[in-house]
C-alpha cells in the first residue's frame, strides 16, 4: 500500500510596519529600498492594511531568528513606529 506524501506549503515570510505620518508613501521603490538596506535584507512592498500599517515580504522566505533580527533593525528608525511579524493569528479559548 503506498502513502500519500503531504504537500507542506509555507508561507512567505511577511512583516507589518507602522510608520509615522512624515512618511507619505512607503510603497515608493526608492524608499523600499532604504528600508531593505536597514533590514539587512530586501523586502517587498505588498499592501497597506487598516489602520495605517503596511505589510512587506522579506524575500527568501527569512527564518524566525532572521525576521527577530530584522525586526530589531528597523525599529531604531525614528519613522518607524512598530515592526512585527505577520503570523496567521488563532483564538485560544481561556478555561478558568
Amino acid at each position: 500500500m503506498k502513502t500519500k506524501q503531504s504537500i507542506q506549503r509555507t508561507r512567505p515570510a511577511q512583516i507589518i510596519i507602522k510608520f509615522k505620518d512624515n512618511v507619505p508613501d512607503p510603497s515608493r521603490h526608492e524608499f523600499v529600498q532604504e528600508i531593505s538596506s536597514v533590514a539587512k535584507v530586501n523586502l517587498h512592498y505588498l499592501r497597506p492594511m487598516s489602520g495605517g500599517a503596511h505589510v512587506f515580504r522579506v524575500e527568501n522566505g527569512g527564518k524566525s531568528a532572521q525576521i527577530g533580527d530584522i525586526i530589531k533593525r528597523l525599529s531604531k528608525r525614528p519613522d518607524i513606529i512598530y515592526v512585527e511579524p505577520d503570523a496567521i493569528m488563532t483564538h485560544q479559548l481561556y478555561e478558568k
